[in-house]
């Protein structure tokens, strides 16, 4: 019986009806909802025992249609480095695409997402160009983010399913600035799965705002992702990891800037996870 005892247990989705009631459908009688009668053991860890890690794209975006009217991103191209030697430590397969229009990102996305990962144990892509919340830009234009990472979704490759799909986007999702607060301290066998599951969505800012870049050292987000992973990759979880890169770029970066109002601003990234077990780099 249900909580309230009108009737036998369903799974009901909150949405409401046209007449803006809660609509209390549910799937229809004849649809087993068996998710949780698995009794058999699983991996709370994803396996890395395969032939290879995987594929790791990155889109290095730094010279820009000036009909755009978006500048140059200096320091990118050290992003791209830091991130090519990074993953390669760790047994990726690294291939860099620079200055990548909005058709020629698609391309490049949509033909790794048709690619057989059967013998990968995972994915990454590095995304590094000019932003906007939801959005990011190729050389000529800008393009929903959604639209690169959703080739990924279990439904529509089919041998990542399962696998972690790891996202890590430096780019700008508006344009607010973070002016900082002063504290008193810092201190498996076959199953069904949702399509959107085992992805990480890395983006080097909070949403609505600026990420920073420096024209030499590279971004704040990037520097902070390579040297913690190299760092910790053997021997912390990704999500870890991820903290003390949160950590990192907030506590040690402050913008130094002539622009007004650009001066003394903060950053700190931020982590969507839909992983379904813990992702390690090494066994």
């Amino acid at each position: 019986m249900s909580e309230n005892g009108s009737g036998p247990e369903k799974d009901c989705v909150d949405a409401k009806q046209d007449g803006g009631q809660l609509s209390t459908a549910s799937l229809p009688d004849s649809v087993p909802m068996d998710v949780d009668a698995k009794s058999q053991s699983r991996s709370f860890r994803y396996s890395l025992d395969f032939p290879s890690m995987g594929q790791c794209i990155i889109i290095n975006n730094k010279n820009f249609d000036r009909r755009t009217g978006m500048n140059q991103r200096n320091g990118t191209d050290v992003d791209a480095a830091n991130a090519m030697k990074v993953f390669a430590k760790f047994g990726y397969k690294v291939k860099v695409y620079n200055d990548q229009t909005v058709d020629q990102l698609k391309q490049v996305l949509i033909a790794a997402s048709k690619d057989d990962h059967s013998r990968s144990a995972s994915f990454i892509c590095v995304l590094l160009s000019h932003g906007d919340e939801g959005v990011f830009f190729g050389t000529d234009g800008s393009i929903e983010l959604k639209r690169l990472t959703m080739l990924f979704r279990g439904d529509r490759c089919k041998s990542l399913a399962g696998k972690p799909k790891l996202f890590f986007i430096q780019a700008c999702r508006g344009t607010d600035l973070d002016p900082g607060i002063e504290t008193d301290s810092i201190d498996d066998g076959p199953t069904k799965i949702p399509v959107e599951a085992d992805f990480l969505y890395a983006f080097s800012t909070a949403p609505g705002y600026y990420s920073w870049r420096n024209t030499m050292t590279g971004s704040w987000f990037m520097q902070s992702l390579c040297e913690m992973i190299s760092k910790y990759g053997k021997e912390l979880e990704l999500l870890h990891i991820m903290t003390r890169v949160n950590h990192k770029v907030a506590v040690e970066f402050e913008s130094v800037s002539n622009s007004p109002g650009f001066n003394a601003k903060k950053q700190i990234p931020c982590i969507v996870s839909m992983l379904t077990k813990e992702m390690y780099f090494s066994p």
